[in-house]
């Protein structure tokens, strides 16, 4: 049977899980485990919320502890859980995507040690978090559902998720939690080369060293591939989607341009300086050199601030934050 469900959720999150809660059976052979984007110093209260609507008992996730059908299962703030077989693990660890805790981390290891038996559900949110590892759970013979875009406060994730894969289900959430009531009642077909024990992939995880640096830690990144997923990773495990490694690579070039903008503007008041200390000193020709640099770096830095004020990017990056803090005002 399709017994461990994970899902993912971002801004607007906590609306959609009390709507999939509310309609769980209280006899749920699924064990069910949450990610949900929210501020490190969050007071973790999203069981407390869950369990005012949802007849199966929400729990926060402890390292070590074992896997039991019929409960949810919460990452802690600041903290990735994962799975093993048998088991939960809940770490600080390197930042997946950016986030800690990581939908992707999630969903990639229920795929590997779970394989058909997972159902994964990308709901509500910004940016792509989820998408590679709910790509892993389709290529690893388990069930992909996604949030209907229509239906979601924030369609960024879902959107994503379905330009990477052909999902299963895409439905609104109101219907998503009736969908995981027959799913754990529904056989799973064993796949070609499933680990028999734990029901997970043997894929083989394929590495290729490139010329990219990571984002967090500047050390050397890899590509990788795992069950038809790609990702680029880090020696010390920060782990990077394709378009969340694109986006890193955007932050960076927009960082950079701002360092050169603070560097043309203090290089135009130096430059005036030195015009005004010239024209004192009645040195005319070193006067006008001094001028013409000062009017030329301000030219410069008013197309560069002009450009970077005008970012569509920065934009997208406020909308994501905002919609952070919406989330962890909520919950």
């Amino acid at each position: 049977m399709h017994d461990i469900v994970v899902i993912g959720a971002s801004a607007g999150g906590v609306e959609a899980l009390i709507q999939i809660v509310k309609q769980l059976s209280p006899d749920t052979n699924a064990a069910i485990f949450v990610v949900v984007h929210v501020a490190p110093d969050s007071t973790g209260l999203l069981p407390a919320i869950l369990n005012r609507h949802s007849q199966v008992l929400a729990q926060q996730a402890e390292n070590g502890l074992a896997i039991e059908r019929g409960k949810i299962y919460v990452a802690p703030p600041d903290r990735h859980l994962t799975l093993e077989p048998g088991s939960m693990q809940v770490a600080r660890g390197p930042k997946h995507n950016r986030y800690r805790p990581a939908i992707d981390l999630l969903f990639r290891t229920a795929a590997r040690n779970y394989g058909p038996r997972v159902v994964g559900i990308v709901l509500t949110g910004f940016l792509d978090d989820g998408s590679s590892g709910l790509l892993a759970i389709k290529n690893a013979g388990g069930i992909a559902i996604v949030q209907d875009p229509d239906d979601a406060r924030v369609a960024s994730m879902p959107k994503n998720a379905l330009q990477q894969v052909q999902p299963d289900y895409c439905v609104p959430a109101g219907s998503i939690g009736n969908l995981i009531n027959r799913l754990s009642e529904t056989e799973v077909k064993p796949m070609v080369g499933t680990n028999k024990g734990n029901g997970g992939s043997r894929l083989e995880k394929n590495k290729a060293l490139t010329t990219f640096t990571c984002p967090d830690c500047h050390g050397t990144i890899w590509e990788v591939e795992e069950n038809g997923e790609v990702r680029f990773e880090c020696r010390v495990g920060h782990s990077y989607s394709p378009e969340a490694m694109r986006d890193a690579a955007d932050e960076e070039v927009e960082r950079s341009l701002w360092i050169a903008l603070r560097a043309l503007e203090e290089g135009a008041s130096l430059d005036q300086r030195l015009a005004d200390v010239s024209a004192n000193r009645k040195r005319e020709n070193a006067h006008s050199f001094y001028l013409q640099k000062a009017h030329d770096r301000k030219r410069h830095a008013t197309v560069l601030r002009e450009f970077l004020l005008g970012s569509k990017q920065r934009q997208s990056e406020a909308e994501g934050n905002q919609g952070k803090e919406e989330l962890e005002r909520v919950s």
